[in-house]
């Protein structure tokens, strides 16, 4: 006898499990843009299907962008910030752009306050700040210097190296031709290493 979620189901309700596994099956295969027009009427499960599927990769870039311990709470601002704007997405560029742009700008707003609250320092700041060890430490070398390249360079390095993308893969998601995506790809690059040598 067929179950669902460990209820063993009798004849009657096995219409119903059919159904629920269609649908789910479904909402799977729906592409962005479906899920955030049923968002819009008011389907919280294509809400939870959209938050389950961008969910790790906004995460693994934030990380990449602030520091660890403020990774979290800056994820859970870039989620609370779509669920109150998806209201305003019109479908004039591809859902994963339009999510982007504003994943970036709350990690602006992140190292817009983190600049603020520098200009009036702690004592454990100072201590961080004049630590040569600190100044050294890679991760945050990293991390500045993908806040300082132009987006273009700075998006495509997070998705070969944060999101773990094939240069096919990229070239798909920014739809680019492989050979743009390469030449992009060593733009960044030499974008990176100047401004990590000017910064030495």
């Amino acid at each position: 006898m067929p179950k669902w979620q460990g209820i063993e189901l009798d004849n009657v309700s096995q219409s119903w499990y059919i159904t629920m596994s269609i649908i789910t099956e479904i909402e799977q295969q729906l592409t962005d843009e479906e899920l955030v027009e049923r968002i819009k009427d008011g389907d919280g499960e294509a809400l939870d299907t959209l938050i389950r599927a961008y969910l790790p990769k906004v995460h693994n870039r934030v990380r990449n962008l602030v520091p660890e311990a403020d990774a979290d709470d800056v994820t859970q601002d870039i989620f609370m910030s779509l669920v109150d704007c998806i209201g305003n997405f019109q479908g004039k560029s591809a859902f994963a752009t339009w999510f982007h742009r504003i994943s970036m700008n709350k990690v602006a707003d992140y190292h817009r306050r983190a600049s603020r609250r520098k200009e009036q320092p702690t004592e454990v700041q100072i201590h961080e700040t004049i630590d040569p060890w600190k100044a050294m430490n890679e991760e945050l070398i990293v991390k500045e210097t993908l806040m300082k390249l132009p987006e273009k360079h700075r998006q495509i390095l997070l998705l070969r190296f944060a999101e773990g993308l094939s240069f096919t893969e990229i070239a798909e998601k920014l739809n680019l031709t492989y050979e743009a995506t390469r030449s992009r790809y060593r733009r960044a690059i030499e974008a990176a290493r100047d401004i990590m040598k000017r910064g030495r």
